[in-house]
């Protein structure tokens, strides 16, 4: 960890490291026979990407909490096509949970991959979101996102929240 003077400066490092997080986390095959069952760091994994998509989020749109996950369908960032009611499904019962109380909700499935490469879908009328393909479609978005942080974070609202707290 470096002495950063700038929010985008520190964004540079931040993000990157996160991504790192997030990938060791998809990579990591546990053990059945110490775990119990068989995987990856898939909740550490989704607290990363989703903490970077709600970071991206704050800068680009700002507001509330929820509304930064409106970043999911922003075509410069992600452009996943997904409705009003799949991004809160991924904020409330993905992030919220997963975030404040390490669980999802009940009738939510989190996979490594699936053979479309997608991100979320419904299966049987379960939402199931995919961490490798969630993992590509935010390092696009991060590395955009860097490359325009200085003048996307200076001309943000949430840049006056942090220097203010």
């Amino acid at each position: 960890m470096a002495i950063h003077h700038s929010i985008p400066s520190m964004l540079q490092e931040s993000l990157v490291e996160k991504l790192l997080v997030a990938k060791y986390c998809i990579e990591y095959r546990k053990d059945p026979k110490i775990w119990g069952s068989q995987g990856c760091l898939g909740y550490s994994a989704l607290v990363e990407l989703l903490s970077i998509v709600d970071t991206i989020g704050s800068f680009v749109i700002g507001g509330k909490v929820r509304k930064h996950f409106d970043i999911l369908n922003n075509n410069q960032y992600f452009n996943l096509n997904l409705t009003s009611n799949d991004i809160d499904i991924i904020y409330k019962k993905f992030r919220c949970l997963c975030t404040h109380n390490s669980v999802l909700g009940l009738d939510c499935v989190l996979d490594i991959s699936n053979v479309r490469g997608i991100v979320f879908e419904y299966q049987n009328g379960k939402p199931f979101l995919y961490l490798e393909p969630l993992y590509t479609e935010i390092k696009k978005a991060v590395f955009n996102f860097l490359g325009n942080a200085k003048s996307v974070v200076y001309q943000s609202k949430q840049l006056q929240k942090i220097i203010n707290t």
